[in-house]
């Protein structure tokens, strides 16, 4: 995984077999996870480069995780849906119902009123 950071929403890698990548459009049904680390909170399964430490980060795959969030055109409170935003490594609300089908990443534990920003998620693949 390339260039991937604490908080950054991360999708299987269609080009790669058996990698992932940084997210980078909205409702993404390739949506695998949440790169542990941002907020302090440090758990997650290491995932990539199967040669060594060189590429491999610690993905959330379930349980409590701080993630980077878009709420520029939506406000995310706790409950709320969220999904791959079409900002790279951003997770947004999801208000479609039919194109959030299969590419839920979790529910919000925290709010983000307004800009860019962490949000609290509880990790849970829809």
């Amino acid at each position: 995984m390339d260039l991937a950071e604490p908080g950054d929403v991360v999708v299987i890698d269609e080009n790669h077999p058996g990698r992932l990548k940084v997210s980078n459009k909205m409702y993404d049904r390739k949506v695998a996870g949440i790169v542990s680390g941002a907020g302090g909170l440090t758990c997650g399964v290491m995932l990539g480069a199967t040669d060594g430490a060189a590429g491999r980060v610690p993905v959330a795959l379930s349980g409590r995780v701080w993630c980077k969030a878009d709420a520029r055109a939506e406000s995310i409170v706790p409950g709320d849906s969220l999904t791959t935003a079409g900002c790279p490594g951003h997770a947004m609300k999801a208000v479609d119902e039919q194109a959030a089908r299969g590419a839920i990443l979790g529910k919000a534990m925290s709010r983000l009123d307004a800009d860019q920003g962490l949000v609290l998620a509880l990790v849970n693949l829809q």
